[in-house]
Formats: C-alpha cells, structure tokens, sequence
C-alpha cells in the first residue's frame, strides 16, 4: 500500500537556464522516476561490464598476439633450419655424384692396370687406343683436368638440377656395382691366368748364367779352337774367371751332374715343357741329381775343365731334346728378373 501510494506521488523538476530566462517546470511520476533511474543504473553497468570486457579481450588479444609472434618467430627458425639442411643435403648429393665419377675413373684405371698386366704377361698383345695406350681417365678425355683452379658465379641449385644430379648419380652407382661384379671374376681369371705366366716364366730360362756380359764364341758354326775346322758349336760360351758363380737360369730340377772329356764337370737341369739347359767346364758342381732348384739359384762355379782353353761357360739350351740359340734367351739380369 505504500509503495502503491508513493508511486502515484509527482515529482517537479525546475530548469532555471540563466537569470533572465523564464523558469522551465515539468513534473514526472515517481514511477517514471524510478525507470529513469533504473535505466541509467543498466546502462552504467553495461559500460562497466562491457569495459571489463574489452579490457579482458584487449590483453587476450595482446597475448595471442605475443603467442603469435613466437610462433612466427619459430616457424621462420625451422623454415631456416630446414633450408639450411635441404642446403647441406644438396651438398652431400653433389659429393655423392663427384664420389661416383672418382670411383668410376678409379675403376677404370683398374681396368687399364687390368690390361697392362695382361700385356705385361703376355697373355694380351697392345692395341691402339686399348686400356693400356696411355688414355686418360673418362674426366680428362671429356676435356678437363681432376686438379687445378676453380671459379664462376655463384647461383642457386634448382630442384630440377638436384633430381636429375641424384638420378644420375643412381645411375652411376648402379654402373658400378654391376661393374664390380662383372670384374671380380675377371680379376681372378686375369689372377690365375698371371700366375701360370708367372710360373711358366720362373721355368723358362730367361735370365744371363754367370755375371759376365762376355760373349767369347756365339751358337752355330765356327772354326773349332783345337782343329781350327768348320764345327757346330752347340751353345755360346761365356768368359770370366775361374770360380765365378754360375746360376739357375730358370726354375727346375737337376737331371744330371757329372765329369766328361768333352764339358768336364757339368750339370743338366731340366725346367718342364720341354726345355733343359747345361752347363759345362765348371770348376765345382754345387748341386746333386734330383734337387730342385730356383731360377737365379748358384748350382756351380765357372772353370776350365775338359776340351776348354780358358776360364768360360759353355751355356746351352734344348726345345724337346733339340740345341736352340741361347741368346734370346739372355733377356734379364738376375735383379731384374
């Protein structure tokens, strides 16, 4: 009841603009009041609620503005790290590709050496433009050198370029591998087929009997020193001094030593394949029937015995019980041999 009465209550409201002006009067209910007054309250709250707010949403805001930035900040640290990887990456592949090309001259100064050491042996004749001609490698061929100054602008590698680098790199680590492949029994055909030259060569008589370079009569017909008549001297005769040493001139085994009128002391050794080589006049025999000895091996000492006139070996060499020449034989010294 008494809200009821204060409700219907009048309020007047006097506006006095300056001293000359009339009064304004207006009168308001205390209910008109009271909604006045509560409108206002609303919106005063509203304002602070809604300044709150802004505040609020102004340092969410800031804050997802710092959150952004470090983001940012880190993205653009992994975006360089990643360049800088994929840089060093393109760096590893161009090594892999200079790698390849290197291995491939490599292995194809294998193969040259390869060649070489079948020609060395004799088991393959030189041919012009062959892998033992003195070539270059595949990169000095292509007309430049492994060594020396560099230079040029510096531009950046496309993707283009760095997938065609690593196809092509692929590809020559793939040449090498079926290379290898391929040249690993070629190596151990190469290997035995050298080591049967090798032995063969160790029994064939290739080097000089005694130290002297002194040929004193050579192989065929001459005039016998004794009868002064036309006579086949069947080896070539070789002067020095008594007890000189005389060599093996080829792996093999001794067949015979012994004393005649015509050689005096000498001694047969027979090398396989045919060959056999003697030595006669000697002054000593060093070795016995059946030894096996190596080539370049002392089996005697140089002398005078039998129809001799002087300090000399008499050196021969058969083919199948047949007398040959000696001297082309005479190819090495010991040393080099």
């Amino acid at each position: 009841m008494k809200f009821l009465k204060w409700n219907r209550q009048k309020f007047t409201f006097m506006v006095i603009p300056d001293a000359n002006s009339q009064v304004v009067r207006f009168r308001l209910s205390s209910g008109w009041l009271f909604g006045a007054l509560i409108a206002v309250a609303i919106v005063t709250i509203s304002a602070a609620v809604a300044l709150v707010l802004y505040g609020d949403r102004k340092t969410e805001v800031a804050r997802l503005k710092h959150q952004l930035a470090d983001a940012t900040g880190k993205y653009e640290q992994i975006i360089s790290d990643k360049d800088r990887h994929i840089g060093d990456l393109q760096t590893e592949v161009a090594d892999l590709s200079d790698q390849a090309k290197s291995i491939q001259d490599k292995m194809a100064d294998i193969g040259k050496l390869e060649t070489q050491l079948k020609q060395i042996a004799g088991l393959e004749k030189p041919s012009s433009g062959s892998a033992g001609s003195g070539e270059g490698t595949a990169a000095e061929s292509e007309g430049y050198a492994m060594d020396g100054g560099t230079g040029g602008e510096e531009l950046p590698v496309t993707d283009g370029e760095i997938a065609d680098m690593v196809e092509e790199t692929r590809q020559n680590f793939a040449d090498l591998g079926q290379w290898i492949e391929e040249m690993k029994p070629r190596l151990e055909e190469t290997k035995d087929a050298v080591l049967k030259q090798q032995k063969k060569l160790m029994a064939t008589p290739t080097i000089w009997p005694v130290d002297s370079r002194k040929i004193t009569s050579t192989f065929g017909v001459r005039k016998d020193p004794f009868t002064h008549r036309a006579r086949f001297h069947a080896g070539i005769d070789i002067s020095g001094d008594t007890g000189d040493p005389v060599y093996a001139t080829a792996d093999g085994v001794v067949s015979h030593t012994g004393r005649d009128g015509d050689h005096g002391n000498n001694i047969l050794v027979s090398h396989g394949n045919g060959l056999t080589t003697h030595y006669s006049h000697l002054s000593k025999i060093l070795v016995k029937p059946g030894a096996k000895v190596r080539k370049g091996e002392i089996i005697g000492e140089m002398g005078s015995t039998g129809r001799s006139t002087g300090p000399h070996l008499h050196y021969e060499v058969y083919v199948k019980g047949t007398h040959v020449d000696p001297k082309p034989y005479l190819q090495t010294d010991r040393k080099d041999d």
